[in-house]
């Protein structure tokens, strides 16, 4: 079952499966986030605040409205 990375439990990690078509689609791109890279929730802000995912050896914070456009599976 796909969810988006908005919808990842703390601490869990996900495979990207696509990225949505948007204008932030190649900016997600090159930040790293690419299909068959896994993704871990390390981190979510307050109040609807930036999400912090660990991709590789790497931490990057994205609005929750980012991260929706990022679709995964699950382990």
């Amino acid at each position: 079952m796909l969810k988006t990375a908005d919808q990842i439990p703390v601490s869990k990690t996900a495979i990207i499966q696509e990225i949505i078509d948007s204008p932030l689609k190649l900016n997600l791109m090159e930040l790293g986030f690419l299909p068959g890279k896994s993704i871990t929730l390390k981190h979510t802000a307050p109040m609807g605040g930036p999400m912090a995912f660990q991709l590789d050896e790497t931490i990057l914070a994205l609005r929750k409205n980012e991260a929706s456009l990022i679709k995964v599976q699950l382990f």
